[in-house]
């Protein structure tokens, strides 16, 4: 697509919900590829879905967007579905934990002018963290949930989410509780699961 700013494509990292060192009521079945597959067709925009187990799986993807600019130009989301703790994204490995600031130094200018959604318990429990992720790394907006959430409700209100995104002119507009119409319509939803957005 020629609008490198086009938020109608997505690129979803997934991680691994069942066989990892979470403690075994973390554990579970979920693929949110179905989920992307449906807003694909739907809305005839691009998906690409990628699996990532560890940090260095995610660092791969970084450096090689990073080096091959014209096809990073081509997202207007970058969707997180994976484990999450308090201004971090859990993933496996020793350094599993990889917290905002670790990774807006990992991404370069990855995130620059791209819509960042967490779809993690807790990543964005730290306001100040976040805005510091924002403006570290040029994001146009970032956002997701403040509390650990039930997998089944997230995933409903990031379908509900990455619905919006791909009608609306301003991403921005999201952060407006008062006036968004998305907030409203989803207000019980998006406050049991604590949404944010910056």
């Amino acid at each position: 697509m020629k609008n490198k700013k086009n938020p109608k494509t997505i690129l979803c990292f997934e991680g691994e919900w069942r066989y990892n060192s979470q403690p075994r009521e973390n554990r579970f079945d979920l693929n949110s590829e179905p989920m992307l597959r449906m807003l694909m067709e739907y809305h005839k925009c691009n998906v690409v879905y990628r699996h990532i187990l560890k940090k260095e799986d995610l660092q791969y993807f970084f450096d090689f967007f990073n080096k091959n600019k014209s096809e990073r130009s081509k997202f207007g989301i970058i969707y997180f579905a994976c484990h999450g703790s308090t201004h971090a994204l859990s993933l496996e490995g020793v350094d599993g934990n990889i917290d905002l600031k670790t990774l807006a130094e990992m991404a370069g200018d990855f995130f620059q002018d791209k819509i960042v959604h967490f779809s993690s318990c807790k990543t964005m429990a730290n306001r100040s963290a976040v805005e510091n992720f924002k403006n570290e790394t040029g994001a146009t907006l970032v956002c997701g949930y403040k509390v650990s959430v039930d997998a089944i409700e997230s995933i409903i209100a990031d379908t509900a989410l990455l619905n919006e995104l791909m009608k609306l002119k301003n991403a921005g507009s999201i952060k407006n509780e008062t006036s968004s119409k998305f907030r409203k319509k989803y207000k019980s939803l998006l406050e049991n699961l604590q949404f944010d957005a910056v």
